[in-house]
């Protein structure tokens, strides 16, 4: 079986942007699943991402059986992006509460993150040591840019190019697409 990529979105504005990182991966031929949290859906609706990605876009982990296994086994990489302090802080700590979070814990293959939030949450002490955490895990964490959020503040916190997620999502998908 063909396995795609798995790309959780989390509620943060920045999910726009991964409607180009979508788009992008489609025109390649690789369609992504995607999964979101309940409050990703209050940014984008999951038929934007239906229509990007060509597939059934899933936010309610009790909607069809078990979810979370069944995405494990279709991911070649999994994903997620914006990464919220929330979600970042439930998957450093085993929390699984939603579809997102159980997805990361029965994930066998690669994970990235992309962090997207406010520069003085990303700085702060509980986002630094779950990430800390995350690292030693193994999950490829794609650092936050410098620059101005949407809130207006200026520091490091604004998710990192699509480009740059684009480019690690296909390198790992490449190796782990069979």
């Amino acid at each position: 079986m063909k396995k795609n990529p798995v790309i959780a979105t989390t509620g943060s504005i920045a999910i726009y942007r991964i409607c180009d990182l979508v788009r992008n991966l489609s025109k390649k031929g690789v369609y992504a699943r995607i999964i979101m949290t309940k409050n990703a859906t209050r940014f984008i609706s999951p038929i934007t991402f239906a229509t990007l990605s060509n597939k059934k876009v899933i936010v309610d982990e009790w909607d069809e059986g078990m979810l979370h296994i069944d995405l494990k086994n279709e991911a070649s990489v999994f994903t997620i992006a914006p990464a919220t302090a929330n979600i970042i802080g439930k998957i450093a700590n085993g929390i699984a509460d939603d579809l997102v979070s159980s997805t990361y814990l029965a994930m066998n293959v690669p994970v990235i993150i992309a962090p997207a939030m406010n520069p003085n949450m990303y700085l702060s002490k509980a986002v630094q040591r779950n990430l800390k955490l995350l690292k030693e895990d193994g999950v490829i964490i794609l650092d936050p840019t410098h620059g101005e959020v949407i809130c207006g503040d200026i520091g490091y916190g604004k998710m990192i190019d699509i480009e740059t997620i684009e480019k690690t999502i296909l390198e790992f998908h490449y190796k782990n697409e069979f």
